[in-house]
């Protein structure tokens, strides 16, 4: 199926996804030119700055486009704590971005709360889009696309952390760890499309009034 049966709330989760397809796009801008730019001169991290700040209201532009998404899930007590437990990770990458912007946490825990947070929402979206492909009534496109960037997060951010790891050896840092540093970051980089992709199906679902057939109760 390509296209989602509409619940209430589609809408307005649809103007949050494109808020956080916005974001994510200067995200991944602006750490790319403090990659760039200021780190290979020490700073002034300008851009930096402007990237923590992004994270943050990044990641609580999302909460609503998740919760979203979790309505369409079977009820369960498994669905509903991965539900606060996703929440609760996203609030706390924000608090941790915000933190950093105005020096009241340091660079490694502010990352490493980041990544935690990070690694939370790829698991969710992972198995919450498992799901859905098997129950119908959502896009496979959004579903299957939302799998791939969640595994290849999953998989990528714990090998990422061995590029960081200065007593391991050359070749397990720079091989290892920058291969997964490399896929951690393609699967990062296109979750911005993926909220403009859910922008569009939310916004344009077929409307209740034109089609009652499909309408289901949230």
């Amino acid at each position: 199926m390509d296209t989602l049966i509409e619940i209430p709330g589609d809408r307005t989760a649809a103007n949050f996804a494109y808020a956080a397809a916005g974001l994510g796009v200067i995200g991944v801008g602006t750490l790319a030119a403090m990659y760039a730019i200021e780190v290979p001169r020490n700073g002034p991290y300008i851009f930096g700055t402007i990237n923590d700040a992004t994270g943050g209201v990044f990641s609580l532009v999302v909460i609503p486009v998740i919760l979203q998404v979790h309505r369409r899930l079977p009820p369960s007590p498994g669905s509903e704590a991965g539900k606060w437990l996703v929440v609760t990770a996203c609030a706390a990458g924000s608090a941790s971005s915000f933190l950093l912007v105005f020096k009241q946490l340091d660079f490694g825990v502010s990352t490493g709360i980041s990544m935690g947070a990070m690694a939370v929402q790829a698991g969710w979206f992972l198995l919450a889009h498992r799901a859905l492909l098997k129950n119908g009534g959502y896009p496979r496109r959004l579903a299957r696309l939302d799998k791939l960037i969640g595994g290849a997060l999953l998989v990528g951010l714990p090998f990422a952390g061995l590029a960081f790891a200065e007593q391991a050896p050359g070749w397990i840092r720079w091989g290892i760890g920058g291969a997964g540093f490399a896929l951690g970051a393609t699967a990062w980089a296109a979750w911005p499309y993926w909220y403009y992709l859910a922008a569009r199906h939310l916004s344009q679902a077929p409307s209740t009034e034109a089609a009652p057939g499909i309408f289901r109760k949230a």
